[in-house]
């Protein structure tokens, strides 16, 4: 095969050359002519190699290039305002497209192609309000250059501006003659028209200057260094002071709230078809500026006005004349004490006898934001009539105590009774449980709310009961260890509380209907007191331990979860007295306590062992021998519970026939026989006798041994 490239990879090849090629070329090109004078006196940004400075480099462009030189602009650009802040931000991100460069030392880069672009055809025409700045009168027949004095220059000095920075503040140009002491703002009293032309705005605007403010100086209203001197007034308007009212010329006797509710303050107007008033009422919808005084005999308040104040005379108030309410033989202050509509203790009783003197009511219907110096008998009682009250269950809400679950229905004066001067009690009521139920408990928790947080607003029945009644308590919101001592946890937390709190049909006289533990299973002394002993006292013994890691009762062994459980196992030789070893040691449980189908009569689910003896379990292969006339055990004889061929029969200590040096030779089965007809080795009885065994008598025998 020939090692030449294929046609594509020479293609790819040559391209990849021209491209790197005209990379080189387009490096070595020059600028496409001389810089503008602006730009040509900032070191360095003539040479050849700062193109970047302007045109941007690889993480830059031009237009960024231009606005960190030309800051100012950025700003105008940024803010809004200006020429530059109020053309369309994609066109003014373009900055080659209205001012070009590379014209040469005499270029202008600020021309009328620069402001045809910007939407200025005619730059002599240019409409200032472009800019924010109106422009009329005397103005207009300035030159360009009589304001922007670098308008027609073709450099600017360095750190001047052809445009920018100009002040539109009228002493920028013109002499102050007020030398400052009516600020600087100018056209609050001029226009561009001429100085002489005041652009001043009418009194009337504010305060008509007729009647009694006729004959009155400019000075005695606006003094020299007042807050409303004319000097004030003729600032910008920003700063100045506020149009007065009546109140801050003249004294008022009226109390707070009527002036308020006349001005339309207090938030709560009387209805229109009441007032036909304005929003904004004032002191001269009643007192009218020609007035000579202003306790002027036409001077009587309508309905309406009268509602304005927020005391609206309707019913009951609707026909009680002004002399009723107002005494003319009293002084004005006396006469006209500005009461509140709700006010009705100024001209009442008070039944209540001061329980609610100096309380706030917060109900926004009645009073606005809840601010009310003195009780208001509104917040129970409806304006037409003080019985029946309004106080109802919603209104109840803004007390002590909510009136919730079974307190909705009961009946108020269960609650509110009579004091010994014959008055109903409202105020101080105790909104706590306990005030009012009895202690079903019978103190049994006081010791634990002694030791807990501080009680609940409700009293410390309110930590587990609600207002719906006092039972059923859920279960998940009664920490029984804490309360009790006792914690629920396996199958005791699984139990309904019924189990061990019998409840009953009827409630005690404390209104308790859960039976009471100790009255079901007795004084409660540890797990026996619901459980039976399945056991029958066999682990209460003296001699074994009362107390395990400090678990004691049942829980030496078992869990709450299930008497089953083991979980701390189970010493046999600690608990029975008989350990286990060997085979016994690997039998399991079930081979001596036989697991019973049901449980017996006392809960128990095992059964019980045959007995201690090896006899009890095993059958013995000895028949009756060792049973007459004293019973022996099996352990006796056999050393090792693994195996029964293991003994440990001293036959001098545990027999009547002591083995001699003769017998000591011989073999068990010699003595010990199959007793064919009863089916077992005879241990016993068995003849001890010489001759029983041997035919000749012992005495024989003796005489033999000597004669040898």
């Amino acid at each position: 095969m020939s090692n030449m490239p294929s046609p594509k990879s020479l293609i790819a090849i040559i391209s990849l050359g021209a491209v790197l090629g005209a990379a080189v070329v387009d490096f070595g090109r020059t600028a496409p002519g001389p810089l503008m004078a602006a730009h040509a006196r900032i070191d360095g940004l003539a040479d050849s190699g700062s193109c970047s400075d302007c045109h941007g480099g690889w993480t830059s462009n031009m237009t960024k290039s231009c606005l960190e030189c030309h800051e100012l602009i950025d700003i105008h650009i940024e803010s809004g305002i200006g020429l530059h802040g109020n053309i369309d931000l994609k066109a003014v991100q373009k900055c080659a497209a209205c001012h070009s460069e590379h014209h040469g030392e005499t270029f202008m880069a600020v021309n009328d192609l620069s402001f045809a672009r910007a939407g200025v055809p005619d730059r002599l025409e240019f409409d200032h309000e472009m800019i924010g700045w109106e422009m009329y009168g005397a103005h207009l027949a300035l030159e360009c250059t009589e304001c922007h004095i670098n308008a027609n220059e073709t450099v600017v000095p360095e750190g001047e501006h052809r445009y920018l920075g100009t002040s539109q503040s009228c002493v920028t140009c013109h002499e102050d003659v007020h030398e400052g002491t009516l600020q600087t703002d100018c056209v609050s009293c001029h226009s561009q028209e001429s100085f002489d032309n005041h652009a001043y705005r009418g009194h009337d605007e504010f305060l008509p200057l007729i009647g009694g403010h006729s004959t009155v100086s400019c000075r005695e209203c606006h003094a020299a260094g007042s807050t409303h001197s004319l000097e004030a007034h003729r600032g910008p308007a920003a700063q100045r002071p506020d149009a007065r009212a009546c109140s801050e010329c003249h004294d008022v006797p009226h109390k707070r709230w009527f002036v308020n509710g006349a001005a339309g303050r207090n938030g709560v107007k009387a209805p229109a078809q009441l007032t036909g008033m304005a929003a904004n009422v004032l002191c001269s919808d009643c007192h009218k500026p020609h007035h000579v005084t202003f306790q002027d005999d036409s001077e009587l308040l309508t309905h309406e006005q009268h509602a304005a104040s927020l005391f609206l005379l309707d019913e009951p108030h609707h026909e009680v004349s002004c002399d009723a309410c107002h005494d003319p033989t009293l002084t004005y202050t006396e006469r006209y004490p500005g009461r509140k509509q709700e006010q009705c203790i100024a001209c009442h009783d008070d039944i209540h006898r001061g329980q609610f003197d100096g309380l706030a009511f917060a109900s926004t219907e009645t009073f606005p934001g809840g601010d009310v110096d003195e009780a208001g008998c509104l917040v129970c009682h409806a304006k037409t009539h003080f019985a029946p009250t309004t106080f109802d269950v919603f209104a109840h809400e803004d007390t002590d105590l909510p009136l919730e679950g079974a307190h909705v229905e009961t009946d108020c004066n269960a609650c509110h009774e009579l004091d010994a001067q014959g008055t109903r009690v409202f105020h101080g009521v105790e909104h706590t449980c306990e005030s009012c139920h009895e202690d079903s408990h019978l103190g049994f928790f006081d010791a634990r709310l002694a030791q807990n947080p501080p009680v609940p607003f409700h009293g410390d029945c309110a930590r587990c009961h609600d207002p719906n009644g006092f039972s059923p308590v859920d279960p998940a919101d009664f920490d029984h260890h804490f309360w009790t001592g006792y914690p629920l946890e396996g199958a005791h937390a699984q139990t309904d509380c019924a189990t061990c709190h019998e409840p009953s049909d009827e409630p005690d006289v404390t209104g308790r209907s859960l039976g009471r533990v100790s009255e079901v299973y007795g004084e409660v002394q540890g797990c026996f007191t619901c459980h039976d002993d399945v056991h029958e006292g066999l682990f209460d013994r003296k001699e074994v331990p009362a107390r395990v890691e400090g678990r004691k009762d049942c829980a030496r062994c078992h869990t709450p979860t299930s008497f089953r459980e083991l979980p701390h196992g189970f010493e046999h030789g600690t608990w029975t007295g008989w350990e286990l070893k060997d085979s016994h040691a690997e039998a399991d449980c079930t081979a001596c306590h036989a697991p019973l189908r049901r449980p017996d009569e006392i809960g128990r689910t095992w059964g019980r062992a045959a007995g201690r003896e090896c006899s009890a379990c095993h059958q013995s292969p000895h028949g009756d021998q060792f049973d007459v006339p004293f019973k022996k055990e099996c352990t006796e004889c056999h050393q090792s519970a693994r195996a029964f061929s293991v003994l440990r029969f001293n036959h001098d200590l545990d027999s009547r026939f002591p083995l001699d040096d003769a017998h000591e030779e011989v073999a068990c089965k010699e003595c010990h026989k199959l007793d064919t007809e009863a089916g077992f080795i005879r241990y016993r009885p068995l003849p001890m006798e010489c001759v029983d065994c041997h035919g000749v008598h012992e005495s024989v025998l003796r005489r033999r041994r000597r004669n040898r």
